[in-house]
């Protein structure tokens, strides 16, 4: 795929957004907005596509929603080919992810492991200071 149209109409808070995101030159794109702006809602409606479940405005359910996602070919996107990473959900799982994320209880044991060899390190970088050091007599 060398293309990702992506055209949507009041999908959770979304008014309206029409954008073709181009890979042929760049495999990656940053979707960067201040806080409130919509990139929740643009994941959600991902997270829909790779679900199968319905989009919608939550607030204002009356209004239609559209929701086009596709292929420089005008093919619809497969949401078996959609991962969408839901942020600070340490609890998250998906079949499609394997080592991106670590679970809870190995971050901690990792973290204590490294706080332990830097306290380490310290304390024999101290030791060894004495010695390289000629103390005042």
């Amino acid at each position: 795929m060398k293309k990702l149209k992506v055209s949507l109409k009041n999908c959770y808070g979304i008014n309206k957004l029409d954008y073709e995101f181009d890979f042929s030159e760049k495999s990656t794109f940053a979707i960067y907005s201040p806080n409130g702006i919509m990139k929740t809602s643009f994941a959600k409606t991902f997270k829909d596509v790779s679900t199968g479940d319905t989009t919608s405005d939550k607030i204002f359910n009356e209004r239609t929603t559209v929701r086009k996602i596709t292929n420089e070919n005008d093919v619809d996107i497969d949401g078996k080919n959609i991962l969408v990473i839901e942020p600070y959900n340490e609890t998250y799982k998906s079949e499609k992810l394997s080592t991106l994320l670590v679970n809870a209880k190995l971050k901690n044991d990792y973290e204590k492991i490294h706080i332990e060899i830097n306290t380490k390190k310290m304390n024999c970088l101290k030791s060894s200071n004495r010695y390289l050091v000629s103390e005042p007599t």
